[in-house]
């Protein structure tokens, strides 16, 4: 399926919701690689069904249709803009939907609020919002790199691996939220964290390697140290939030 059958295959599925939720629609528009127009020959459609609600019983679908796969989320109006003006965790990777719609059906200029709501979230929100995202993250990532560990000295190689890959995500989330970098999709943040020179040369190189497929797993496990010490060296400097000096931080 190409480019323009996906745009008709979106068309079609917009012109069945109409039918029948009708008004409770608000708009219908697709995002991800098709919104883009970077979509390849395997790319699936990604379609936003925006309801007034939820009452409304717009069902979330990810189903296979012909060669494509059709993630279909509904979610509420306000739910939508309220998610847009929130910078959290996934904001490298969550930001594209806000900005990047191709509108199917929005009589209202919905996607136009969308992106407007989402674009000044970002320019209000102070360096210490990202940085408490970026906390998250960081300590998510300690958590998989202990696994890590754990599993290699344990044999376990199909754990060792999955954690690996898990702190390779979070540490582009990391890089994306200290730098304010949104990607257009997890290849796009892996590519350019292992490019980027944010967090000192020891990061990059560690980067790379950990993401060699054909590195043995205790390489990779000691590249992913370097990482991760890159990382604490830069929270340290940037103030990071990542670990409770005391246990009132909990309460």
């Amino acid at each position: 399926m190409d480019h323009e059958e996906r745009l008709r295959l979106a068309a079609d599925l917009t012109e069945r919701l109409l039918g029948r939720h009708g008004a409770g629609i608000v708009a219908v528009g697709v995002h991800g690689s098709v919104a883009r127009g970077d979509d390849g020959e395997e790319a699936d459609l990604d379609l936003a069904v925006v309801t007034t609600g939820p009452e409304v019983g717009v069902p979330d679908r990810y189903l296979r249709h012909g060669d494509t796969v059709v993630d279909l989320s509904a979610i509420g109006a306000d739910a939508y803009l309220e998610e847009a003006g929130h910078i959290g965790p996934a904001w490298p990777l969550a930001a594209d939907q806000y900005v990047n719609h191709l509108a199917v059906h929005d009589p209202g200029g919905y996607f136009h609020k969308l992106q407007h709501v989402h674009q000044a979230a970002v320019e209000e929100a102070g360096a210490e919002v990202f940085a408490a995202a970026a906390g998250a993250d960081l300590v998510q990532l300690l958590s998989w790199d202990a696994t890590a560990r754990a599993a290699e000295l344990a044999g376990d190689l199909p754990t060792t691996l999955v954690a690996v890959k898990e702190a390779a995500v979070l540490a582009a989330l990391v890089v994306g939220l200290l730098t304010r970098t949104a990607y257009r999709n997890l290849p796009h943040a892996v590519a350019a964290t292992a490019a980027t020179g944010a967090a000192g040369p020891a990061f990059g190189a560690g980067y790379r390697r950990l993401l060699d497929p054909t590195a043995d797993p205790a390489v990779q496990v000691l590249a992913l140290g370097r990482v991760r010490d890159a990382l604490l060296a830069l929270a340290d400097r940037d103030g990071v939030p990542y670990q409770a000096a005391d246990l009132d931080a909990f309460l």
